[in-house]
């Protein structure tokens, strides 16, 4: 059995768990991070790691990340700060962050937005070229996200993290900060406008961006760019909102949250 450095261990199962919004059982984890084949053993050594982190709950076998206060619980939906990202990725390993859009949303209204292209130190895939657009030759001498992160930080802190697919998103933003070394960790509430469309809209009708976007009459101005999409999946946010609201009275964010997640109307009052 191979345990590395127990805080890399740690930080490996934090960014597993944010990274799939979902509880684990803790002997797979176990025998995923551990590299071990007695299951027994790597959950009793893995489970008296975690009990030393308050970022995890272990409970009946299951290990899942430990609820944070959460700032906007009982503010009107309307007035919850939304910080909503787009990354653009290089389409290879190791991947890497080439453009970032962010559009900053509250009462319905885009009030600030940052978009930059990133040099990532490596090549682009060419799906990602024909995709985007973007080609090497428009990220050399670009900031690394390392020069940006600073500035970025500062605009998501205090807002509630968005994105269409969050999963996809955080998982990118959050392997840009830990390249950095610094210590720093993604601590904002966050929400997946991609989720809420699955509770809401059947899959034969579509819950991508396109579709969603069709639906609700959105035009693209540069659609695989990073900052179009950002806004995009902000504006979609509102009109799920409302779309919700035709099925069960939501104000707070705490409601909004307790119906994506399949919580009885009852339990939301």
């Amino acid at each position: 059995m191979s345990t590395g450095e127990p805080q890399g261990v740690l930080e490996r199962l934090h960014r597993h768990l944010q990274e799939r919004e979902t509880a684990c059982a803790l002997e797979g984890l176990a025998r995923l991070l551990l590299h071990t084949q007695d299951a027994g053993l790597g959950g009793q050594v893995l489970g008296a790691l975690l009990a030393r982190d308050g970022r995890f709950e272990v409970r009946d076998g299951v290990v899942r990340l430990a609820p944070r206060p959460d700032p906007f619980e009982t503010e009107e939906v309307e007035r919850v700060p939304f910080a909503v990202v787009d990354f653009e990725t290089n389409g290879m390993e190791p991947e890497r962050a080439i453009e970032i859009g962010l559009a900053c949303f509250e009462g319905g209204e885009e009030i600030e937005t940052f978009e930059t292209l990133l040099d990532p130190g490596t090549p682009v895939a060419p799906f990602v070229q024909r995709l985007t657009g973007i080609a090497p030759g428009d990220l050399a001498g670009r900031p690394t996200f390392g020069a940006v992160w600073p500035e970025l930080a500062q605009r998501l802190r205090g807002r509630v993290l968005v994105a269409h697919n969050l999963a996809f998103d955080r998982r990118v933003l959050c392997q840009e900060i830990e390249r950095l070394e610094s210590g720093q960790q993604l601590r904002e509430p966050a929400f997946c406008t991609l989720r809420f469309a699955r509770r809401l809209i059947p899959r034969e009708e579509g819950r991508g961006l396109d579709a969603l976007a069709e639906r609700f009459g959105y035009e693209f101005s540069a659609r695989h760019r990073a900052l179009d999409d950002a806004r995009a999946a902000g504006r979609i946010l509102y009109r799920l909102v409302d779309l919700a609201r035709e099925r069960v009275p939501i104000t707070t964010w705490r409601e909004l949250k307790d119906f994506v997640d399949g919580k009885p109307a009852e339990s939301q009052r």
